[in-house]
Parts: structure tokens; sequence; C-alpha cells
């Protein structure tokens, strides 16, 4: 099998028995010279620098193995994205020696959940319950989720890759694969990397090749595996890190170590409230479905669109932004990849193989 990111969706598949000057048909005149010849041979090619890459790189970097590890991002993510890290995950970073790197970035710690619905008059939002993170009849160490940017996660990881002598390489891609079994059994993967701006090309080959790059994967695109789409096909969400004032009951400033994590059902719309570091509070509201006839519109919702809207969901309570750390919108389809890997060489994982919306 051979895989060329320059062929269309339709052409990405190449009998193993054609040569390399077949699959690298179309390339510049400098990447063909420049893949002719195969820089290192590694136990495995990671694509990606989330936390999922990150910590297969560094389980593997545990055990010994050779690690090639790219990432297209010029640096860890700085604010933003995933927040959450459920009681088990704790469990396993403790294992490894890494919650004390992790819980020393000061996590927010939930260990409760509120419900708010609309009241009788269906005008005003009212608290209806509330449920543990963690129940009591579930044995966790640490019963409560850790709230904090997913930057800090990232670097936890890279700070212990690198003590193992493992270096993230950025901002690079992949440009092209194949898998020969029979023709190269101890290193069957061919992998093609390029620098994002194409000064520099490089080729290795592995054991094995990991797909973390994120919902859009090249990986899982140029093997042709089906992602299914489940429910609605889109929702548009609008997500804020900050600092606010407020009234609302269960939003409580980190003088309160544990915090409460909220799941709002208005007139306005759903909303979830969940406590970060440094004070900070994350609202994700959705702001559009794919049913709705503007909803590719919403898209472009303003940083100051979304706080009004924040403010109708919450009402009758008050709430103002002292600073807006970090917003955006998105689009995201809830699905799941039909396969996690084609032929046992190349694997999918993170977001690659699976997305749903926040709630």
């Amino acid at each position: 099998m051979a895989v060329d990111s320059t062929q269309g969706a339709g052409s990405e598949f190449y009998d193993i028995g054609k040569s390399l000057g077949g699959i690298l048909r179309g390339l510049p005149e400098a990447w063909k010279m420049g893949l002719s010849r195969v820089t290192d041979n590694v136990y495995s090619v990671v694509v990606g620098a989330g936390p999922a890459g990150l910590m297969l790189s560094d389980c593997l970097a545990r055990w010994g193995y050779h690690i090639k590890h790219i990432d297209n991002r010029p640096e860890p993510t700085p604010t933003g994205r995933a927040d959450g890290l459920q009681p088990r995950t704790l469990d396993i970073l403790r294992t490894m020696g890494l919650e004390a790197d992790l819980m020393a970035h000061d996590p927010a710690r939930v260990y409760e959940v509120a419900f708010w619905n609309l009241d009788r008059s269906s005008k005003n939002i009212v608290r209806t319950g509330t449920w543990a993170t963690c129940p009591s009849f579930i044995d966790a160490r640490y019963p409560f989720t850790a709230l904090l940017h997913q930057g800090y996660v990232e670097r936890v990881f890279i700070d212990d890759l690198r003590r193992k002598g493992v270096h993230i390489q950025r901002p690079w891609t992949i440009a092209g694969f194949e898998s020969e079994e029979k023709n190269n059994p101890y290193y069957p993967v061919y992998v093609e990397l390029k620098h994002v701006d194409g000064t520099a090309v490089e080729a290795v080959r592995a054991k094995y090749l990991f797909g973390g790059e994120g919902a859009r994967s090249f990986i899982r695109q140029r093997l042709n595996i089906c992602f299914q789409h489940i429910g609605p096909i889109e929702q548009v969400w609008g997500v804020m890190d900050g600092v606010v004032q407020t009234d609302f009951p269960d939003i409580k400033q980190l003088t309160v170590r544990t915090q409460m994590k909220c799941t709002i059902h208005s007139q306005h719309g759903p909303m979830l409230v969940i406590p970060r570091e440094k004070n900070m509070v994350r609202f994700y509201v959705q702001i559009a479905s794919c049913e709705e006839s503007d909803w590719k519109s919403m898209k472009r919702l303003t940083k100051e669109q979304f706080q009004e809207l924040a403010k109708k969901i919450l009402h009758p309570y008050t709430i103002e932004w002292e600073r807006v750390e970090w917003y955006s919108t998105y689009p995201i389809g809830q699905g799941i990849s039909e396969k996690y890997s084609l032929d046992q060489r190349v694997f999918l994982g993170g977001d690659a193989c699976h997305t749903h919306s926040v709630s």
C-alpha cells in the first residue's frame, strides 16, 4: 500500500510492487532528490503533538524505543483548547510520575456538576439538581476532574520526553507514506516528511506510523477510512476563557479550591460553565446547528456578541468580563472512524478517530 499527498482522493492506493519513482511522480525535482535516501530507521513515527500523540511517545520512550515525533505547529498550544482530565487519567499520570508536574499548575478541581433549567415561567434559570463528578460507589484516588488548558498538559509530556532524549520536530508535517510488509518486514512503513514552508524534506522508515493530527487527519483521509457522523452533521459552538465578575452562585472565585461545573438549558440556548486555573472560567455556548438556515454565518460571531448571548442565558444573574484570555467559534460534527488501523502498521488516535460536541 502506498499513499502520496499529491494525489486526488480517488487515487491514493498503489500496488505494493510499484517503484518509489512511480509513487513520487508529480513531486518537485528537489523533493525527488531529497527523498532518494532514507535518513533514519525508527520504531514509530508519531504525527501530531497533542495529548494523544505525546502520551504515546512518552510511553514508547520509557520502554527505550527510537521515535520520530513531528508537529506542524511552531509551538505547543499557547491558550485554550481541551481542558479536562478525568480521575482515571490522573491515576495513569501518577503511575508515570507526572501527576505532581501537572498539579503544580494548580488546575481547578471539580467535584460536582450542577444542572440548571428554566423555571415555571420559562424565563429564568434555576438550579434543579447536582451530581458528584465521581460517585461514591466508584473507588477513585482522585474523585474530581482536573481542569486546565491543553498547553499545560502538553508541556508536562514535552518536558518528560526531553529528559528521555526525545524532541518534537517542529514545524514539520507528513507528505506521504507507504507500507510494504513483504519488501521490508523490519521497517515496512516508508514515511515522507517536509518542513511546513517546503524548505526541507526527509524520509524515514518505521515499524509503525501513528496519526494524531486532529479531526482533519491527513493520514486517515489518505487511508480512505470512512468517518461516520452521528446525529446532526455539524453544530457551531463558541468557547471563551476569561476572568469574570458575576452573581451567578455556582461560579466560585478561586479562593474556593473545589469548583463546580454547570450545565444550563435556557430559552436562549444551552451553556456549559467550567472553572479553570488562574481564577478563570470557561463558557461553552451552542450558537447554531446545521438545522438552522443561517448557521454558517454564526461561525463569525464576535467576542462581544458571544458575551451578550451568555448574559441572556444566565438571566436573571449578571456577568461582566474583566479579561478574556481566549475565544473561538468552531463547527463540530459528532463522529467516529470506522477503523483505527488499516493493516496494524498505521494507526489513528485522538480526534483523528473520534470527535464530539462539548454537550
